[in-house]
């Protein structure tokens, strides 16, 4: 029992990026976090009428899509050409209580709950891929605490913020946005399903696993919702 004990140990310090390979040599279990099944509907046609999308690359790896742990490089900007903002972003799409399940939620980069149409314009991308969206003011500094008056573009002056981010950022860049159209630049760079993995009555640990499914077939809209 010793033996195998310390072999687990040695495969998960040596190996912790391998996922199935440990789990077939050892017994790894592995439970996704589960998404919110009722969103896709809705997303879609969020996506057509507040959304203006235009796929510059087409990336060939997982595909962002609900349940997943995402991240991007994006580039924000105002409508009239104006930086907000240049780095990662994170987000945890579509996860019931997504924002407690990992504990890198203060991780620079990490996306607000608010910028639900950054959120919606990076659904449907594969790894690899570039796309620029167009942002109308009703899915900036979202919220659903107040609902439809939100969604509808009540108090343009409000602002949110836009990621988090650790120390100082650079001149002209801010980690919040005001409550008008964004013109985003996207490049998927990971996507992936978080969840819990470890070894049966020894030691649990958070993991993210790659998926092939879904994919995305030529024939889709850009605004279908994944």
């Amino acid at each position: 029992m010793l033996t195998r004990l310390l072999l687990v140990l040695i495969l998960v310090a040596v190996l912790p990026g391998t996922g199935w390979a440990v789990e077939e040599e050892v017994g790894v279990y592995f439970n996704p976090v589960e998404p919110i099944s009722e969103m896709p509907q809705g997303m879609a046609r969020w996506k057509r009428e507040f959304l203006q999308l235009e796929d510059l690359k087409i990336g060939d790896g997982p595909l962002a899509a609900l349940g997943r742990k995402i991240s991007a490089d994006i580039e924000v900007r105002y409508a009239d050409g104006t930086l907000i903002y240049r780095g990662p972003a994170i987000s945890y799409a579509g996860l019931k209580d997504a924002t407690f399940i990992h504990s890198d939620v203060h991780e620079r980069g990490m996306m607000s709950l608010q910028q639900e149409g950054i959120f919606l314009g990076l659904n449907g991308m594969a790894v690899g891929g570039k796309r620029r969206m167009v942002i109308a003011p009703n899915l900036v500094c979202y919220s659903e605490a107040v609902g439809e008056s939100t969604a509808k573009g009540a108090n343009p002056r409000h602002t949110c913020t836009l990621v988090a981010t650790e120390g100082r950022l650079e001149e002209g860049q801010s980690n919040t946005v005001r409550k008008e159209t964004l013109i985003v630049e996207a490049t998927l760079t990971a996507s992936c399903i978080p969840g819990r993995a470890g070894i049966p009555r020894v030691f649990t640990w958070e993991s993210c696993r790659d998926s092939d499914r879904p994919r995305r077939e030529p024939s889709d809209p850009i605004w279908r919702a994944y």
